[in-house]
């Protein structure tokens, strides 16, 4: 029997302990972790190799401005003076700025997006509970380990993964813009890839992968040329990713995703996808619409909001699948430790479109350089 599914109950009372406990704890920080009045507006920014440049210091009304006196450090060298200063204020509408950026975003909810171009050293350890209406839960842990070769100057990284979706070309339909639903197949995969960063900046990534999966006792080669172009638009950014993979079981297969975005006011950041896939070995060519608004909280907690849905060609597009779905993403206790909370909704052909609920539930650890 497989491991994965003996002791149901046991294994779902757990699971539910364990999340309750994760989110008991990150609600009830002490006030050193996360002060009370985190706001995107004053704490300082937490990035990706974008260190804070300087620390934000704020006063409530009523209260005396702090004196101007030297910072100083343990050898006595002064470093400037305390208190909010010109460079403060404009560090802190830098950071607020690049809270609603796409780069931000998509590093802090670690999107595909920003995994598949990412050049650095990480680990990323991610146990979900998925639970949905009619069916019970299901539990899946994740690996991924993203190794950079600095030898190589800095342009090629080894990645293995153990994942039961990675990688896995022999479910159509199934890209970066499929939301969690349930999957009965418990089966993992195991994914090493050597990647090649032939061209790598802000506006354009072209990197070429191979690689070895292994699932179910049988072994499966591949290659995967990935290309993304970012293009500015006056206040909307358009991004065109393309990927050709080569599998040695299914043969050639090609997804093209399209990004529409921008920030909307002072709060939201919208992003319009629209992602196509095709297959050399099945009928159809398999493509989802989503319409994504993120919210920033904070520079430890964020919000988005997705509405979408997958379709198939045939004689006529037919709509396979809508979905509404809500994440909310929070690091704590440790600026490696994240957990997710995504109640969703899907509304499939099969069961006549009508409203299947579920939620997600994801604890996730990273190390390394990008943690």
């Amino acid at each position: 029997m497989n491991g994965s599914r003996s002791h149901p109950c046991l294994r779902s009372f757990i699971l539910t302990i364990g999340m309750f406990l994760a989110i008991s704890c990150a609600f009830s920080l002490p006030a050193s972790a996360e002060a009370p009045g985190d706001s995107v507006e004053t704490e300082p920014l937490i990035l990706d190799g974008i260190p804070p440049i300087f620390s934000t210091l704020t006063t409530t009304e009523g209260e005396e401005k702090p004196p101007q006196v030297p910072f100083m450090r343990e050898d006595g060298v002064m470093l400037g003076p305390a208190g909010p200063t010109f460079l403060d204020t404009v560090q802190a509408d830098i950071s607020k700025n690049l809270l609603q950026s796409a780069l931000w975003l998509d590093s802090f909810f670690y999107d595909p997006r920003y995994a598949a171009v990412e050049n650095k050293t990480r680990a990323v350890v991610r146990f979900e509970g998925f639970l949905e209406d009619h069916a019970g839960w299901t539990y899946k842990p994740k690996v991924k380990l993203h190794l950079e070769l600095p030898q190589l100057k800095d342009k090629t990284r080894i990645t293995i993964a153990v994942d039961a979706n990675e990688d896995d070309p022999h479910k159509p339909g199934q890209n970066q813009l499929t939301l969690p639903v349930q999957d009965e197949n418990t089966d993992r995969n195991t994914t090493a890839a050597l990647g090649y960063h032939i061209k790598s900046s802000k506006r354009r990534d072209f990197i070429f992968k191979v690689g070895i999966r292994y699932r179910s006792g049988h072994f499966v080669s591949f290659i995967r040329p990935y290309y993304r172009r970012l293009y500015h638009l006056d206040s909307w950014d358009l991004r065109l990713t393309q990927e050709i993979p080569y599998w040695s079981d299914i043969k050639w297969s090609s997804s093209t995703t399209v990004d529409l975005e921008r920030p909307l006011g002072d709060t939201f950041f919208f992003r319009a996808s629209l992602n196509g896939t095709w297959y050399e070995k099945q009928l159809g060519y398999y493509y989802g619409l989503i319409f994504s608004l993120s919210q920033p909280l904070s520079t430890s907690s964020a919000l988005s909001y997705d509405l979408g849905g997958n379709f198939q060609t045939g004689a006529h597009d037919v709509l396979q699948e809508v979905l509404v779905a809500t994440r909310y993403r929070r690091r704590f206790w440790r600026d490696w430790m994240y957990f997710d909370i995504a109640p969703q909704v899907r509304f499939p052909r099969d069961r006549r479109f009508k409203a299947v609920p579920g939620i997600l539930f994801g604890l996730e650890m990273q190390f390394g350089q990008g943690g």
